[in-house]
């Protein structure tokens, strides 16, 4: 939580300096003041900067197809190959390399940078970091682009370089947590969760509407028309962000004057990276129950299951069946819908008939239930998404989405094996478990594929397998997880008191939801 502190000198002139404990959340005429609409802004700055997202994701993986697909057959000039050319093995091992480089790079800035950044968005404000954010953004994207322009003067390799921008600002999980960061200061607890539900609706549709935009875009014109509406789109997204007034002092706390130069601030990092380390065995020492660590290793799977459906299926859906890239975008927003109707209704559904007299299974119960069929449907899911004809790979994508909310529940089911005074120390440990996942999962897709691909037929879903196999040892370890029996007595005692009230599991999966579909 961070602290009140005056800083009307020397980090935010605009605000002015304090004359009372309880300030205004708004200076300026045209910022919006009720929490409901800075809900709804927020909400909106999502949708587009997601779309935004989804537009790269596909047409970056054509264009870098294309560029390795013209040295390897060492074609002159810039114009576009037959797509069915660059399906040669040796060009979707060195694209799909490439692409586990990327994500394994932004998983370790991600791990070096978000905490600090955390630590900064509690002192100087949200705003500063988030301008941050999109600044350090928009310097990844216009790298990419111009490797993708200028492959033939700057080797198409040095896309890999492109995560370090992310240094500036910590990128995709620093936005995220800003922009909730910005809801839950203005939101009571009454209202946070429907807040949080709200954004998380605009994270789902942003990312199946820009899918099928890029999609249509190909389709209609080239690679390059979904890429430079995007430029366009991030700083129109970026710019919602002036009607919403800095809320980091909106919440009424202690009021302690401290200096906040650049000494200060520095100072700050040096003192929570030291807390960091002498507190890992502080998290470490919280796995003590083997039924944690069992639901801990699930994270290790998460990540992987999300790239493998994600950019990752895009390329391996096109080499296997010949398919244009282009196309196979349709399948990721497909994939959307049905992850907006499983985790923004039918999972919030089936909780609260769990929940519910009839069943009056206790939330621990409940989230353990889901979260075994949730596994489970990843596991066969990737065994299906390994098949060698187009329906059964189908199937399998759209079997494996109804896991998508595997993550909120585990989270959930985690909560309950630890005193709630530690529950932030889990968070930062699973969120370091999921970052680990993260770094490994490209890489390990990309060596399977390539082997996969040398070994032929079947086998080419090899990737799809090794993860079947995972979800499998995920499912067996959750089949034997024993609920806490001071939890569950707690839990039922309080499912007696409420008749069902499933309040508790609304607000953390909607906090976490987000993150149970990004499609990197």
């Amino acid at each position: 939580m961070a602290r009140d502190h005056d800083i009307s000198e020397e980090s935010t002139p605009m605000l002015g300096a304090r004359d009372e404990d309880h300030p205004p959340p708004s200076k300026y005429w045209f910022q919006v003041q009720r929490p409901r609409t800075i809900a709804i802004l927020l909400s909106l700055l999502i949708f587009i900067l997601c779309i935004a997202a989804s537009l790269l994701t596909v047409p970056t993986t054509r264009i870098l197809e294309d560029a390795l697909c013209h040295i390897h057959y060492d074609v002159e000039g810039t114009a576009d190959i037959d797509e069915k050319l660059c399906k040669d093995d040796a060009i979707q091992s060195q694209l799909a390399y490439l692409n586990g480089l990327v994500s394994m790079l932004e998983a370790v800035v991600g791990l070096l940078v978000a905490f600090p950044y955390g630590v900064l968005s509690d002192r100087i404000g949200r705003k500063p970091v988030f301008l941050l954010c999109m600044g350090g953004t928009m310097l990844n994207v216009t790298w990419n682009f111009a490797i993708l322009r200028f492959w033939r003067t700057i080797p198409v390799q040095f896309i890999v370089v492109a995560p370090l921008f992310l240094v500036i600002g910590g990128g995709y999980t620093v936005i995220i947590a800003v922009l909730y960061s910005i809801a839950a200061d203005v939101e009571s607890d009454a209202h946070r969760a429907s807040a949080f539900f709200l954004m998380s609706f605009a994270f789902l549709s942003g990312n199946m509407v820009g899918t099928l935009l890029a999609s249509k875009l190909m389709t209609i014109f080239s690679a390059w028309a979904p890429l430079l509406l995007a430029y366009v789109m991030i700083p129109l997204g970026t710019s919602v962000m002036i009607f919403i007034p800095e809320t980091l002092q909106a919440k009424p706390e202690v009021h302690i004057v401290e200096p906040t130069g650049k000494a200060n601030i520095l100072s700050s990092f040096k003192s929570q990276a030291k807390k960091a380390l002498t507190h890992g065995a502080k998290y470490l020492s919280m796995l003590k129950s083997i039924s944690l660590v069992m639901v801990m290793f699930t994270y290790l799977t998460h990540w992987p299951s999300i790239i493998a459906r994600g950019q990752f299926f895009v390329q391996y859906f096109s080499k296997r069946f010949d398919w244009e890239l282009a196309n196979t975008g349709y399948l990721l927003a497909l994939r959307g819908g049905v992850s907006i109707f499983m985790l923004l209704v039918a999972l919030p559904g089936i909780s609260s008939l769990l929940l519910s007299s009839k069943f009056r299974m206790t939330v621990p119960k409940k989230d353990l239930a889901l979260a075994q069929f949730s596994i489970l449907a990843i596991t066969i899911g990737a065994l299906l998404a390994g098949g060698n004809n187009v329906p059964t790979v189908i199937s399998g994508i759209i079997i494996g989405t109804l896991g998508d909310g595997i993550s909120p529940l585990c989270r959930s089911l985690a909560t309950s094996f630890v005193d709630s005074r530690h529950t932030s120390s889990l968070y930062v440990l699973i969120g370091v478990v999921e970052t680990i996942g993260m770094m490994y999962a490209g890489p390990a897709l990309a060596w399977l594929f390539t082997t996969g691909m040398k070994m032929k037929g079947l086998w080419l879903g090899l990737p799809y397998f090794w993860l079947a196999t995972l979800s499998g040892l995920s499912t067996l370890g959750l089949c034997f997880v024993k609920l806490p029996k001071e939890s569950v007595k707690l839990e039922e005692e309080d499912a007696l008191l409420s008749d069902g009230d499933d309040s508790n599991l609304l607000r953390d999966d909607e906090v976490q939801i987000w993150a149970s579909v990004n499609d990197r």
